[in-house]
């Protein structure tokens, strides 16, 4: 089962930062997962919220401003254990610091009602750029449209399903739509991660990979019932 770094060691230091990402390589972290947003002069960044109003206390859009004037922000300003400047870093920098070390990672791209367009060019142009990257990466997304663009740009691309508020009653439509884009992972809450909706996926065809998953007890579960992958803001979670 894979442990997967959920915006970088998120537990120890502000998640999505080049400090999260740092922090994780030395943990030991070899899969990881973070969060692809577009600035306004097309700068691929690493950031979770669609604004900085959460992590910095700043009502900032990150399309509306170029990655000059949000570098100036810090985004660990909501975290009160390590409040230093951290600014949103871009795409490139997180993978100068986890590409080498990573076995397996997870772009989750967000870009609900296509904000960004054109980034699933972007995205992809970025995952051939790099020798060994392509193979290695999993595309997901809980924009569907976002999911076909990229099925269509690139038949052979891995993509992972995610489902906005999916319940048990809503898995098998779910299913119906990730094998309509070709997913190959499917990626669901922990509330729903039970032995009967995993086995139904793995009939299905599909990887289950889990979120976010932050007790060990809870691993251990996640393991019993045969899950793939989960994400924790724990890359130590097993060892603790």
């Amino acid at each position: 089962m894979r442990i997967i770094a959920h915006r970088g060691a998120s537990a120890y230091a502000p998640e999505n930062t080049v400090k999260a990402f740092e922090l994780a390589v030395k943990m030991g972290a070899e899969d990881f997962e973070f969060d692809v947003h577009q600035t306004k002069d097309g700068i691929l960044v690493v950031h979770h919220d669609f604004d900085l109003k959460r992590t910095a206390g700043k009502g900032v859009k990150i399309a509306d401003h170029t990655y000059a004037e949000l570098k100036k922000i810090n985004v660990a300003a909501h975290f009160a254990k390590d409040p230093a400047f951290q600014c949103v870093p871009r795409l490139e920098e997180v993978l100068d610091v986890i590409g080498h070390p990573s076995r397996w990672l997870n772009f989750e791209v967000k870009n609900d009602d296509n904000i960004y367009s054109g980034i699933e060019e972007k995205v992809l142009a970025f995952l051939r750029s790099k020798p060994g990257l392509f193979e290695k990466s999993v595309v997901s997304s809980f924009d569907h449209g976002t999911l076909r663009r990229f099925r269509e740009l690139a038949p052979e691309l891995k993509l992972a399903y995610l489902g906005h508020n999916l319940k048990t009653v809503l898995l098998l439509p779910a299913i119906k739509k990730a094998k309509e884009v070709g997913a190959v992972n499917f990626h669901m809450n922990v509330r729903l991660a039970f032995k009967l909706n995993v086995a139904k996926l793995h009939k299905a065809g599909f990887r289950v990979c889990v979120y976010t998953v932050n007790t060990k007890k809870e691993a251990l579960r996640m393991r019993d019932i045969g899950v793939d992958g989960i994400f924790s803001n724990h890359p130590d979670i097993l060892g603790k």
